[in-house]
């Protein structure tokens, strides 16, 4: 069983490793306190993969945008204030850095067509 970097290795810059290590290890204890280990793990991969992917490819979208040339450079650190003053919309993140898990929920069986 992987957890941490070692399951998801998100790039240092997207500031993700430490939050995805700690959900993936309280998902992993609930699948373990609430069914049998060999259902456990497969209901974790099940409820983590979607998530720890999409937050890999946003970072990796994130990573590939940062790689801007000389000018480009002059643009967006001239620009960057302004724009995300007029257009950043809060709501669009919260999937990534407002993730609730309740812990005292059960965890039940799950198939890959629920998740």
């Amino acid at each position: 069983m992987l957890v941490g970097d070692a399951a998801h290795p998100t790039s240092p810059s997207s500031g993700q490793g430490a939050s995805l290590a700690v959900e993936s290890a309280v998902q992993l204890a609930r699948c373990l306190r609430d069914l049998p280990v060999p259902a456990a793990f497969e209901v974790y991969e099940q409820l983590r993969r979607a998530r720890v992917e999409k937050v890999i490819a946003t970072a990796a979208r994130t990573n590939s945008d940062k790689a801007a040339g000389p000018v480009a450079r002059v643009l967006r650190d001239l620009l960057m204030p302004t724009v995300m003053r007029l257009m950043a919309d809060p709501e669009k993140w919260r999937w990534q850095f407002d993730h609730p898990i309740d812990f005292q929920a059960p965890v039940a069986a799950a198939t890959r067509s629920a998740v």
